[in-house]
């Protein structure tokens, strides 16, 4: 979201770690990650779907992550772009 906003995520985490509460940030990377392993989080997921129950956010979580890898060889496609440096098209994205 940062990225369609024109946000720099690593300001927004600076900013938040001034604030006089308790802070835990959580940065953003290529693909899964966390304190609840991918598998867990999908288990849980599945298990609730069997109890007719939706879990959303995992669900949405899992979709984001899903996305990270394609969007990342993006940006680094971009960045090369910027610099002059073509990326060879392998077809992939």
């Amino acid at each position: 979201m940062c990225d369609k906003l024109g946000i720099d995520v690593w300001e927004v985490i600076e900013a938040a770690k001034t604030k006089p509460i308790r802070f835990m940030p959580f940065y953003p990377g290529p693909g899964i990650g966390g304190r609840i392993p991918a598998r867990s989080a999908l288990s849980l997921s599945w298990k609730m779907r069997n109890l007719n129950y939706k879990a959303r956010f995992i669900d949405l979580a899992s979709e984001i992550n899903a996305s990270m890898p394609e969007y990342w060889v993006r940006k680094v496609a971009a960045a090369l772009s910027e610099q002059g440096r073509a990326s060879r098209d392998r077809g992939f994205w």
